[in-house]
């Protein structure tokens, strides 16, 4: 495919579209069978900061909701649990791509689909056998609509923020009105179809998020008060958002194949002190100060994101506050590339070749582009959607398909009853949060959604 070739050559020849690849999960492996590992290897510490900055997003300033949602006590006693659960399925699938590779005698490194698909097939067990060849398309579809997801949470973001902002200069202005005035930035990332593109971009995203993780931290590590009734939670009914936001704010696990594909010492990247580890005691680190101390700074007026409750008539804080949208918008590039590598791929399979294929590909990736803004005007809570996708998708990404891999590939190993209960555990959460995430938000959704029916 024309796209595959083009990207492959970026690949090699851009050093910066490395991390882009990074940035994207299963991007580079979502419209091949498996990925040929042609970068050159990366070391421990860029490898750690791919995987930092790849985990990091607008999950992680919705933090100080979900503590709102749960206390301080309960919502980091769970994000400590959905943590060590995430840290253990990432190493699980890190061993299972390698066992799958050396099985089946591959040079070729092992993607998410390819991992789970053949652990399904390798089973002694024959429920796991029937669905193998069903599986790859399930991950496949999982990580389409959490890409579409996560580039609507950013519309949302963006569409948000700059009200807020266009608050100091000008009359309030209609959220849909401010989507509007957003479409002509957004279609423009949309629409790059080149790496090459695509890659600089990532280094003004980081640049942005790192300036306002700082600009927040200084707001709300100032004047910090315990309250002692933000220790424990108030409506039990919101613990499932709670749960949904953790795990949106964790997406980050279809990134950890490629970046294990691509180190120079594979070792360094799941010992006990590597890159994994380190990695996310990183993130959780990050989660943590800025969800506790924006619940503490600013209590049950803590916003679905801690950038709205900085004062937005400062100077300085409006510069941040402009950084970070182009920052987001940048990471929309980012994001919205699998998602239309995907499409046009399974598109060009079953009704291709295509006598225009960059008409085609410009067409695919506007209407997927307009499908987000659709998604972010039906539902304008921020807070509620990135529950949601986390609910619904992130958790069979992060848990489901690392466990049931594992328990579909340990009959052929013997595994011990301890690692059969952990999986069995993970499952369990899994289905328990998205079940009840799934019904707490799609009916905090309508009912907000009645509401402003009502009131409008």
């Amino acid at each position: 495919m024309e796209t595959e070739k083009s990207n492959n050559e970026e690949t090699k020849t851009n050093s910066e579209v490395q991390s882009t690849m990074v940035e994207m999960g299963e991007v580079n492996h979502c419209s091949r069978p498996s990925t040929t590992v042609e970068n050159k290897p990366s070391g421990f510490l860029v490898t750690l900061i791919h995987f930092i900055k790849g985990n990091i997003g607008c999950g992680m300033l919705a933090m100080g909701q979900a503590f709102r949602l749960g206390g301080l006590c309960l919502t980091l006693c769970i994000l400590l649990y959905v943590w060590l659960i995430c840290v253990y399925n990432m190493h699980i699938l890190t061993t299972l791509s390698k066992k799958v590779q050396n099985r089946l005698q591959s040079k070729r490194a092992q993607s998410f689909g390819d991992t789970v698909e053949n652990a399904f097939k390798m089973s002694d067990k024959w429920i796991f056998r029937i669905i193998s060849n069903s599986i790859r398309k399930i991950v496949l579809y999982n990580i389409l609509i959490t890409q579409i997801g996560l580039c609507s949470v950013y519309i949302l973001f963006i569409s948000e923020t700059l009200q807020e902002l266009l608050k100091q200069y000008t009359c309030e202005m209609d959220r849909h009105f401010v989507l509007l005035l957003t479409m002509p930035l957004i279609m423009v990332c949309a629409c790059l179809r080149k790496l090459r593109f695509i890659a600089p971009l990532s280094t003004l995203a980081n640049f942005a998020l790192v300036t306002g993780v700082i600009t927040i931290m200084y707001y709300s590590c100032s004047d910090l008060a315990l309250d002692n009734r933000r220790l424990s939670y108030d409506k039990l009914s919101e613990l499932p958002t709670m749960f949904g936001i953790i795990m949106f704010s964790f997406e980050g696990i279809g990134l950890v194949l490629p970046l294990f594909a691509e180190i120079k010492n594979d070792k360094r990247f799941t010992s006990c002190f590597g890159v994994l580890n380190f990695g996310m005691v990183a993130v959780m680190m990050l989660n943590v100060s800025l969800g506790m101390t924006g619940y503490m700074k600013w209590g049950d007026d803590v916003e679905s994101s801690l950038t709205k409750n900085l004062p937005y008539d400062s100077k300085l804080t409006q510069f941040v506050i402009l950084m970070m949208i182009l920052g987001i918008a940048c990471s929309y590039a980012l994001q919205f590339y699998p998602a239309a590598i995907i499409i046009y791929s399974h598109l060009e399979n079953n009704h291709g070749p295509f006598n225009r294929p960059a008409l085609w590909d410009y067409g695919i990736r506007i209407s997927v582009c307009l499908i987000t803004y659709l998604a972010a005007s039906t539902v304008p809570h921020l807070d509620l959607f990135m529950s949601l996708v986390g609910s619904v998708t992130c958790v069979a990404l992060t848990m489901i398909f690392p466990a049931l891999s594992n328990l579909a590939f340990r009959s052929k190993d013997k595994g011990s009853a301890i690692c059969t209960t952990a999986d069995m555990v993970t499952i369990l959460t899994a289905v328990i949060g998205s079940v009840t995430g799934i019904y707490a938000n799609s009916t905090a959704i309508y009912n907000k959604f009645t509401e402003n029916h009502s009131n409008g």
